[in-house]
């Protein structure tokens, strides 16, 4: 998943693989008690339990162990390529079918729908650079409205 705070990447998820396994930085953020709690001194450590839990379920698919999901969906805003390219490269290395599905949303939008407390201004910014960085050709990316 690709796209904004707010744009509907989840929603998008849900809705067209309800049974898959979800990989998400957000999820570092989630209590014992299924709250929600950001801490933005703890991105990279989120972003780095994202990345294993991901290498895991690939781990457990290539073992065809039991309850192995179809669909492995990685729900990050994922705004730039270099964001991407290490869960990409890690479904390429197992032989999985890779599809980036961009969420596409106005920054006003979203900011309105964010659920993480993102401000407009940084919202605005990283529509920009959605904008600008144009992903690598060879990648096959579907476009959705959120």
């Amino acid at each position: 998943m690709r796209g904004l705070p707010g744009a509907g990447k989840s929603t998008w998820a849900i809705e067209n693989h309800p049974g898959a396994h979800v990989c998400s930085a957000d999820t570092y953020f989630v209590d014992d008690e299924g709250v929600y709690r950001f801490d933005g001194a703890l991105i990279s450590e989120a972003h780095s339990s994202c990345l294993r839990g991901f290498a895991e379920i690939l781990v457990s698919i290539e073992g065809n162990c039991e309850n192995s999901p179809e669909v492995v969906v990685v729900d990050n805003t994922a705004i730039r390529a270099w964001e991407i390219s290490p869960y990409y490269n890690l479904a390429q290395a197992f032989g999985h079918e890779v599809i980036i599905i961009h969420v596409k949303c106005d920054a006003e939008t979203a900011h309105s729908r964010n659920i993480h407390g993102v401000p407009l201004e940084r919202v605005e910014k990283m529509d920009d650079s959605l904008t600008c960085e144009e992903l690598p050709a060879f990648w096959t990316v579907e476009i959705v409205e959120g």
